[in-house]
């Protein structure tokens, strides 16, 4: 198994249940479920009653190519379902949930309906729910526009001309370049406090928080356009539950 499929296999869902608490037994709801691999390994390792995945795109249907290479698996467990949906569905088909969980998927949230997706995330839960959220790299930080591996420099995104910065990573992504341009003008520029402010708005309490930031120091042209704050936090984690006033 190698080390990025053992990250979403194993340690992620670990997190998961280290922050939420024990997931046996529970209904789950995984918002934005990419290859599905994360809901892959909860399903197996903490025996839920039943995990949902959805999302908007088909890379769902990696799961098994991925688990057969990984882990010798050739079939999706009874208590595991992955969903394709539109960007703006309703998740009232799906049912109610006792723990609804995004990782590292807000940061590609259409800006306008963040709020939204918060709101129909809390209808979902049913009395004494959970909702646990992961999103990294945050726009403004030092890897926020998730080109780094094609334009390497720190908030290159922002301190670079925007025509100059589009050349550069499509120059180096090559056959990538346009799947990787939708990728890039389509993240939101939300910040950890405005995330948290738009999860508040939509109805939820706020019950642990954490943030990590860069290693690196921002250079001082950029703070004095940004601020420092926003431009070294790269990562937010929070859990949060329905407001009894909501």
């Amino acid at each position: 198994m190698d080390e990025l499929y053992k990250s979403k296999f194993v340690d992620i869902p670990n997190i998961i249940a280290d922050w939420a608490g024990s997931l046996a037994d529970r209904d789950i709801l995984d918002f934005g479920c990419g290859d599905g691999t994360i809901a892959l390994g909860i399903a197996l390792h903490h025996n839920p009653h039943r995990i949902t995945g959805i999302d908007t795109h088909d890379v769902m249907n990696l799961v098994l190519p991925q688990a057969r290479q990984q882990i010798g698996r050739d079939q999706l467990p009874d208590n595991l379902k992955l969903v394709r949906v539109v960007e703006d569905a309703s998740l009232e088909a799906l049912g109610t949930f006792d723990l609804i969980y995004s990782w590292s998927v807000f940061e590609h949230v259409r800006q306008d309906l963040i709020t939204g997706c918060f709101a129909k995330m809390r209808r979902a839960l049913r009395t004494g729910g959970l909702m646990f959220l992961q999103t990294t790299p945050l726009y403004y930080s030092s890897e926020g526009s998730h080109m780094k591996p094609w334009v390497p420099q720190p908030w290159a995104h922002l301190m670079m001309q925007h025509d100059l910065f589009r050349y550069a990573f499509r120059a180096a992504a090559n056959e990538r370049a346009d799947e990787l341009q939708s990728v890039y003008e389509t993240l939101n520029r939300q910040t950890a406090s405005q995330l948290l402010s738009a999860a508040r708005d939509a109805g939820f309490d706020i019950i642990r928080e954490y943030r990590t930031k860069d290693a690196v120091e921002p250079p001082a042209e950029l703070l004095e356009i940004y601020n420092e704050d926003i431009v070294t936090t790269n990562q937010l984690v929070f859990l949060a539950r329905p407001s009894s006033q909501s």
